[in-house]
């Protein structure tokens, strides 16, 4: 199966990213895409990513996650579903 990507426009130029999952939280009412850039971290560990998207006129804009909270509740989501 072939892995979805995307390009996301940086300070430092273009990068292809890797769509890992989406999602959509009532609790929020917003869409969210988790996804990666295959970087790795001080530990080796995979750089994982999450904002929210809208998807008007097939026009995706990403925008972070500003509050604590809710990146916090994404993120429990997220590993619950990873874990199950």
């Amino acid at each position: 199966m072939e892995k979805e990507t995307f390009l996301l426009e940086t300070e430092n130029g273009t990068i292809t990213c890797e769509i890992i999952d989406t999602l959509y939280v009532t609790a929020y009412q917003k869409n969210y895409l988790v996804y990666t850039d295959n970087s790795k971290d001080q530990n080796g560990e995979l750089n994982i990513f999450i904002s929210s998207f809208n998807h008007e006129d097939k026009n995706y804009e990403l925008k972070d996650i500003t509050d604590e909270n809710e990146l916090k509740d994404i993120s429990n989501i997220i590993e619950e579903m990873w874990n199950e």
